[in-house]
């Protein structure tokens, strides 16, 4: 029987989600997701859920079809999710308020970014795009050393690596051709300095709001990049983050994004700001979704949803209602099969302590950490200074207690 209600489809199930869902009801829409995974974390809290993989653009197109018959169907909706394709082409093909297909792609392809930042004049490392191991050679003559390479069309850094000599490039080459759809890789200069992520959000009118920086914080040790955690807000002087937020305006322009939220993974060098990759969504890793709020009690959640199922911006959804700091950290255990999980009730009664969030539990396998989908749980905490904050978390982190055993033991 049909429900009639106004609803949003959320791509993706995951953790991220959840506030996504609450959002929703919030703003007094049905939330219908999607997610192959049956057991996603987020399925639980939704109106309606759907399994379908949140790749398949053309399976979403016609779920989003068949859903008009039973619900008012206002929007389609992502964050912290690398799922902007699939919502770009739901909300084309439905004329639902998003952004073209084609900009969707070029924040979601690296290739296509980079060869975006070429024709606009936004500085671009050095880059080719590799189709083979025949052209490593070439890619190298190009780029030089120290470079990175990267899968075209991933996230998390899966299938990232850095390559400090020529013997190391082949294999890099085929790991990132192994996580990338195009089975083709990125090689790239190698930009050194501290990480940031930028984010934005243009109105239904194209009026671009600057949302907020977070300073990430990465080991690149073995030549994996791994993200340890972030602090929210950043903590550069008000200089440099004007320059990032100019970079960040430049960088959507030239993806052809002027509708909703555009996020900007930014290094500082020495030779000035410049963009790692972007996304035509919120960020993961708990930042819009739980140092934002807890940080400064904006809901960039539901500014950007509100636009996504056409209903008015609201300004006090990115207005800072509290000045203090939050920082997310990773628990990295050795990797592993998990035996135990042992004292998560201590840790979340720690000082500054928010939450703790287990990506694993007692019989699943941590894998290596190559990137940063691998790491297994996350403290996140406050304080009244930036220095409390990350101290905070990091020390949390490391206290979560997650016993492991090699992988193939009883």
């Amino acid at each position: 029987m049909p429900d009639n209600r106004p609803a949003v489809l959320v791509v993706s199930g995951g953790v991220m989600q959840v506030p996504a869902i609450q959002a929703a009801h919030d703003l007094g829409l049905a939330a219908i997701l999607t997610d192959r995974d049956s057991s996603a974390p987020a399925l639980a809290q939704a109106d309606e859920a759907h399994m379908v993989d949140i790749f398949d653009a053309e399976g979403h197109v016609a779920l989003a079809r068949r859903l008009q018959e039973t619900w008012d169907l206002r929007g389609v909706f992502c964050q912290g999710a690398d799922v902007e394709v699939t919502v770009a082409s739901v909300s084309e093909a439905l004329g639902l308020p998003g952004i073209p297909v084609a900009a969707a792609k070029r924040t979601k392809n690296k290739a296509l970014m980079r060869a975006a930042f070429d024709d606009a004049g936004v500085v671009n490392p050095r880059w080719v795009e590799v189709r083979g191991e025949k052209e490593a050679d070439s890619a190298l003559e190009l780029v030089g050393l120290p470079c990175y390479v990267k899968a075209l069309d991933n996230s998390a850094s899966r299938g990232t690596s850095r390559v400090d000599s020529a013997h190391e490039l082949l294999p890099a080459i085929r790991h990132a051709m192994a996580n990338s759809t195009t089975g083709t890789a990125l090689v790239e200069e190698c930009y050194v300095g501290p990480e940031q992520s930028v984010e934005t959000i243009f109105d239904a009118d194209g009026k671009l709001h600057r949302l907020n920086i977070v300073d990430r914080l990465f080991t690149h040790q073995g030549g994996w990049a791994l993200e340890l955690g972030h602090v929210n807000p950043t903590g550069l002087p008000q200089s440099d983050q004007d320059a990032l937020f100019e970079l960040a305006e430049t960088a959507a322009e030239a993806c052809g994004v002027n509708f909703g939220v555009f996020k900007s993974d930014t290094i500082l060098t020495a030779d000035g700001p410049r963009i790692l990759e972007v996304a035509s969504r919120l960020s993961g890793g708990f930042d819009a979704q739980v140092t934002t709020p807890l940080a400064t009690g904006r809901n960039f959640i539901r500014a950007a949803m509100r636009l996504a199922v056409g209903m008015p911006f609201d300004e006090a959804d990115i207005t800072r209602a509290r000045d203090a700091y939050a920082a997310a950290w990773a628990s990295l255990p050795t990797p592993g099969r998990v035996v135990s999980i042992d004292n998560v009730d201590e840790i979340r009664a720690l000082a500054g302590v928010h939450d703790v969030f287990l990506r694993t539990a007692p019989g699943e396998i941590i894998e290596p950490y190559i990137d940063c989908g691998a790491r297994p749980a996350f403290v996140v905490a406050d304080g009244s200074t930036y220095d409390e904050a990350i101290n905070n978390a990091r020390a949390a982190a490391q206290a979560l207690s997650i016993t492991t055993v090699d992988g193939d033991r009883d």
